[in-house]
């Protein structure tokens, strides 16, 4: 018990020396926002050195002086070009990211966080800035930053479709493809291409290296990949093995989340996002009309509509696709508290272990079922079938984690609250498997989904 004493302080001291950081640096804002405030009026001078008064951020965040980034720069060493950004940020974050000013005070968000999001943002008007800050309000604190900065991006294409078609259309422009040649024989491939070509790329490289993997090669997957890129050098547009010219055409399911305010086509505003998921992986948020653009060289399959709120169940112990997809669906990252593992991935875990039957013993039936399945990350799943941490699932989609020093955090549909913590009630090993006790560790494949 000497141990766990020792480790319980070494938590509580990471908390406190955590919480001093951020304390620290939301200071630290706080303190640039008050000089900003306080900064002396430039006073009217006909020369050219006289000081101007310059815009203090994007629209709605004031105006200051402009030597006042010299002041900041200098009390905090830094560059004339980092000062003007920290007072940009700060500027616009008290005054166009009101939510999020409060979290910031609150330590409920990281200072650099912060930033990220109003230097995201900072294209927008003040109006729609306002807007995407109240939306991600109740985020703050219980959301993962890969999670938030996600849905950031969503956030800010719904507010402004065209800018975020301006922003598609420059990116655009600016792909390029450099061959560096290295003198060894191998040569560095480096480039920005369009994303609906990266994913056919990516859906033949995988193919190929399916392919690869079965004709018997056991070369680390980067090196098959390169491979395969050499072999596409000189593609093909018929399968070999059906001679079908479509089947070389990769497969893209893809899942459009729409809210039911969207439906109603009378108080639509056009500006609909769709979250694109495809065998390549995450593309992330997309304007609805640009599905078009981004899919057109992809097979399409339309899946049928899941039932979020159903609970399907299945006697045996492996998952049906079925219930996987209803299962991704609803968890698209891991459900371990701020976890930011992608779902599709990770292992798919019966939160109370599967039992199987045995003689005079029946297995209970349905014990694969939606409310009774929640992805993990694969250490993460280990910890939690090692016992070191324990879970419940109270009601469907509510995860209720417990770490040996009794702290308790719940984690519902991507967001982690801290519970007021208990002190520990288990004896010295009792969280350990038994002896004999079945490990459950099947591995969730991939489903492509979108």
């Amino acid at each position: 018990m000497e141990a766990m004493t020792r480790f319980r302080a070494a938590s509580d001291r990471l908390v406190d020396a955590d919480t001093a950081v951020r304390r620290a640096e939301a200071d630290r804002l706080i303190a640039v926002a008050a000089m900003i405030d306080t900064y002396p009026a430039p006073t009217p001078l006909d020369t050219p050195a006289a000081e101007r008064v310059v815009p203090a951020g994007a629209e709605g965040a004031g105006a200051v002086g402009e030597f006042v980034a010299l002041e900041v720069g200098a009390l905090l060493g830094l560059g004339e070009p980092a000062a003007w950004s920290l007072v940009h940020d700060v500027a616009n974050l008290r005054s166009r990211h009101p939510h999020l000013w409060n979290a910031v005070d609150d330590l409920r968000v990281e200072a650099w966080q912060a930033r990220k999001v109003t230097q995201a943002a900072e294209e927008l008007s003040a109006e729609a800035a306002r807007s995407v800050d109240a939306k991600l309000a109740d985020a703050w604190g219980v959301a993962p930053w890969p999670r938030i900065r996600r849905r950031l991006q969503g956030l800010i294409m719904r507010a402004d479709a065209d800018l975020a078609r301006r922003r598609a259309e420059i990116a655009r422009r600016d792909r390029f493809l450099s061959i560096r040649h290295l003198g060894d024989g191998t040569s560095a491939i480096g480039g920005l291409i369009d994303t609906g070509a990266a994913l056919q790329l990516q859906a033949a490289i995988t193919r190929i290296t399916s392919r690869m993997r079965k004709a018997g090669a056991t070369e680390p997957l980067p090196v098959l990949a390169a491979r395969a890129l050499e072999e596409l050098v000189t593609p093909t547009t018929t399968d070999e093995s059906t001679g079908d010219s479509t089947a070389a055409l990769p497969l893209a399911d893809v899942v459009v989340h729409i809210a039911a305010e969207a439906l109603d086509t009378a108080a639509s505003d056009g500006a609909h996002v769709a979250r694109v998921l495809a065998r390549g992986g995450d593309v992330g948020p997309v304007l609805v009309d640009q599905l078009a653009h981004l899919l057109g060289h992809h097979r399409i399959r339309t899946l049928p509509v899941v039932d979020l709120a159903g609970d399907p169940a299945v006697d045996g112990y492996e998952i049906p696709d079925r219930i996987r997809r209803q299962l991704i669906i609803r968890e698209d990252c891991s459900v371990f508290p701020f976890s930011t593992a992608r779902s599709r991935t990770a292992d798919l875990d019966h939160t109370v272990p599967y039992r199987r039957s045995t003689p005079g013993s029946p297995a209970p039936p349905g014990q694969t079922r939606i409310s009774n399945l929640g992805p993990l990350g694969r250490r993460e799943h280990r910890a939690k079938t090692a016992g070191v941490w324990k879970v419940t699932q109270p009601t469907p989609g509510v995860y209720q984690w417990t770490n040996r020093l009794g702290q308790s955090w719940r984690v519902t549909r991507g967001r982690t609250l801290k519970l007021p913590e208990k002190a520990p009630d288990l004896p010295r090993n009792a969280d350990r498997p038994r002896r004999k006790e079945r490990i459950d560790l099947a591995y969730s494949s991939c489903v492509a989904l979108g």
